[in-house]
């Protein structure tokens, strides 16, 4: 008589499990996988790298939000957006003149060293389960250049996400806010 129980009780964890680990492996459409994982042994995995491709609409709505015509000169957009960047509290900033390039990046601990430890444990005994958003990390892309007599500023913020397994997600802010406050941050720090 246990041995009917134990046998059903064992199906019904293997369905369990295999259905946690589908569910974890499902992917967003719009998704693109940039570094594949290989598989050593079952169970055993390597990171997994996908960027998140902008729908039409996404893309359409950013156009305002990324650009801005100024009236200043170049030179003075490359150090308005840097000191615009640093404002907004990215780090690693820089200019490089040639290119007419601002460069930024902004990093952000998503969970605690205390869940981080926590997590490991739990990725190690129990790999199936799913990760959790571990840290982020922001770059900042700006653009300047000469249109029609005037100088043009285009900003771009790309934000990857890591998890608990060392997986990775890049997308493309579209958060009006960001380009906002980096808008903002210029103007304020732009010549008068």
């Amino acid at each position: 008589m246990h041995a009917p129980k134990r046998a059903g009780l064992a199906r019904n964890l293997a369905t369990l499990l295999t259905g946690i680990c589908v569910s974890s492996c499902a992917h967003d459409p719009s998704d693109r996988v940039t570094g594949e994982c290989s598989v050593a042994l079952v169970g055993k995995c390597s990171s997994k790298q996908v960027t998140s491709d902008l729908s039409a609409s996404d893309k359409a709505a950013l156009v305002s939000l990324q650009n801005r015509k100024v009236g200043i000169t170049i030179n003075d957009a490359l150090k308005a957006a840097e000191a615009s960047l640093k404002a907004n509290e990215f780090e690693q900033v820089s200019i490089d003149s040639t290119g007419a390039l601002v460069q930024g990046e902004k990093n952000h601990k998503i969970a605690d060293r205390g869940h981080q430890v926590l997590q490991a444990v739990i990725n190690a005994k129990l790999p199936m389960l799913r990760a959790k958003p571990d840290h982020e990390t922001t770059r900042a892309l700006v653009t300047v250049h000469a249109l029609s007599g005037i100088t043009a500023v285009h900003a771009e913020f790309i934000t990857t996400i890591w998890d608990s397994k060392g997986d990775s997600k890049t997308r493309v802010v579209t958060d009006p806010q960001v380009y906002n406050s980096f808008f903002a941050k210029f103007a304020d720090n732009s010549p008068r």
